[in-house]
C-alpha cells in the first residue's frame, strides 16, 4: 500500500507544476495583452531546444559515440558538458526569441513572462506528467488494479513504474514540485539578463547567461557522485542559486527602468 502521505505530496507537487504555468498565463493575459506572446514564445524555445534538439541528440545521438561514452564516465566533465549544453542551447534560444521574435516586447514583465513560459512548460512536461503518471499508478496499486496493467503492457515498464511508487517517500514526492518552483525563479532571472544583454546590444550578457547555467546544472550532477550529496542537499543548492536569482530579479526592475525606452 502507498501511504496517504506520499498521494498528498504528489497531488500538490502536480499542482505546482500545473497550475503556477496555467495561472501565470491567465494573469499575464489579464494584466497586459501584449506580455502572453512573451511567455507563448518561452515555452515553445524551451520545447524546441531541448525537447526536440537537445534531449534526442543526448539520448539517441552522444550515446553511441566513444568519446561521449568516455566522458560520461568522468563525472567532473560529465556534468560540466550536461550543463554547458543546457546552458547553450536555451540561453541561445533565448537570445533569438528577444532579438528577433520579441522585438517590440523587451520590457521587464516581458522578461517575467518568458521566464514563466519558459519554466512553466519544464514544469509541466519534465515533472507534472511524471508526477501524474506516478499518482496514478499508486492509486492503481492501493485499490489492487495494477496488476491488470503490467500484464496489459510491458512487463519491465510496469515494474519499473511500481518500484518508484513504492520507493517513493512523502519528502521526495513533494519536492518535485517545489524544485520547479526554483527552476522558474532561476528561468525568469536568466530570462532577465538576456534581454538586458540584447536591448543594450551586449553579447557578454549571453555569455553570462550560459555561465550561470552551467553553474547551476553542472553540480547537480557532480555532488551526488562524487560528494554523496543526497536530494535535500541538491535542493539546498537549488534554493541558494533561486535565492541569488530573485535577488537580482527584484533589483533589475530598477536597472530596466533606467533606460529611457522602458
Amino acid at each position: 500500500m502507498i501511504s496517504q502521505d506520499i498521494i498528498i505530496s504528489l497531488s500538490i507537487s502536480i499542482a505546482i507544476c500545473f497550475l503556477v504555468p496555467i495561472g501565470s498565463f491567465i494573469y499575464f493575459t489579464i494584466k497586459d495583452k501584449k506580455v502572453p506572446k512573451s511567455f507563448i514564445v518561452g515555452s515553445l524555445v524551451f520545447f524546441i531546444s531541448q525537447i526536440l534538439i537537445r534531449i534526442p541528440i543526448l539520448t539517441y545521438i552522444l550515446p553511441n559515440m566513444i568519446w561521449f561514452i568516455k566522458l560520461s564516465n568522468n563525472p567532473y566533465l560529465y556534468g560540466i558538458f550536461l550543463g554547458l549544453t543546457a546552458g547553450i542551447f536555451e540561453e541561445v534560444g533565448r537570445f533569438i526569441a528577444f532579438k528577433y521574435i520579441l522585438k517590440k516586447n523587451n520590457r521587464w514583465i516581458d522578461g517575467i513572462s518568458y521566464g514563466f513560459g519558459h519554466g512553466g512548460i519544464e514544469a509541466l512536461l519534465i515533472t507534472g506528467i511524471s508526477c501524474l503518471n506516478l499518482l496514478v499508478a499508486c492509486i492503481m496499486i492501493n485499490n489492487g488494479s495494477f496488476d491488470a496493467l503490467i500484464s496489459s503492457s510491458s512487463t519491465v515498464t510496469g515494474q519499473t513504474l511500481y518500484n518508484q511508487c513504492i520507493n517513493l517517500t512523502s519528502t521526495s514526492a513533494l519536492l518535485g514540485g517545489i524544485e520547479r518552483i526554483f527552476a522558474m525563479i532561476i528561468h525568469i532571472g536568466l530570462s532577465l539578463i538576456v534581454l538586458y544583454g540584447v536591448r543594450n546590444r551586449k553579447i557578454i550578457y549571453l555569455l553570462v547567461a550560459i555561465l550561470i547555467h552551467t553553474l547551476v546544472n553542472a553540480p547537480i550532477v557532480i555532488l551526488p557522485q562524487l560528494f554523496n550529496v543526497g536530494t535535500i542537499g541538491l535542493e539546498i543548492y537549488i534554493f541558494i542559486c533561486a535565492l541569488v536569482l530573485g535577488v537580482f530579479i527584484l533589483y533589475s526592475k530598477k536597472l530596466y527602468k533606467k533606460e529611457i525606452n522602458f
